[in-house]
């Protein structure tokens, strides 16, 4: 990788799975991590863990990225704090809880749940970070998607639909704000 150390690393999602994963990652390069998710408990474990064993500093946020009120908040808050987003990691995503359904007994609940997580939460954590990263001249977004939106798996129309979308948004941004 290139040279991230000291870095400020924003990671979505951060508690389990592939967010747990790029927080390692992050950590072995020195990168100092702020990582989010909504199981806390699990985040401040790992947070213990990497800033033992690589010397960084880790804080670690409760955050519903679906909520605007709370994603700006803590946004803008990490701006005065840490001063700086250097990278943003959106990683959150509804996968693992969701069974096999038939697209036509999918409910609307369910479907607006993931678009919210899986869409809005990235959209929302761009929208507040972007700002911030082209007033401090640097910043790298990474959108983690799924193989499944080209492949198009039956039974997770919701999920495969939101991944799809994921990467329809990575291409407009990388467009819109590729100068900065």
């Amino acid at each position: 990788m290139n040279n991230l150390e000291g870095k400020v690393v924003f990671i979505t999602g951060a508690s389990s799975g592939i967010g747990e994963a790029c927080a390692e990652i992050f950590a072995k390069e020195k990168s100092n991590l702020i990582l989010s998710a909504r199981r806390i408990e699990r985040l401040n474990s790992l947070a213990n863990n990497l800033e033992k064993a690589h010397g960084i500093k880790v804080k670690c946020l409760n955050l519903d990225v679906r909520d605007f009120d709370q994603v700006k908040d803590i946004i803008d808050s990490l701006d005065n704090n840490w001063k700086k987003i250097d990278v943003l990691v959106n990683n959150a995503a509804l996968f693992a809880p969701l069974p096999e359904q038939k697209c036509t007994d999918i409910d609307v609940e369910t479907w607006d749940k993931v678009m919210a997580v899986n869409l809005r939460g990235p959209f929302l954590m761009v929208k507040h970070a972007a700002p911030h990263m082209i007033a401090q001249g640097y910043g790298k977004i990474i959108n983690i998607g799924s193989g499944t939106a080209l492949r198009g798996i039956p039974w997770f129309l919701h999920y495969v639909t939101s991944k799809g979308g994921i990467t329809g948004m990575t291409r407009a941004l990388a467009r819109e704000l590729g100068e900065h």
